[in-house]
């Protein structure tokens, strides 16, 4: 038998996507339990200049 020599990802990039994944199921969690908290942000509505 042959050994395998396979292409892996470093343990960073894996490390990365998976921190990606969970921060992104997280947003999803904190909009379900706290619907209003995200509201309150600046959505970046053009406002008109005061002088």
């Amino acid at each position: 038998m042959e050994t395998s020599k396979r292409n892996k990802p470093a343990t960073l990039i894996i490390v990365s996507v998976a921190v990606i994944v969970l921060l992104i199921v997280f947003y999803f969690i904190l909009l379900t339990v706290f619907p209003n908290l995200f509201e309150t942000l600046p959505t970046g509505n053009v406002q008109p200049v005061q002088d």
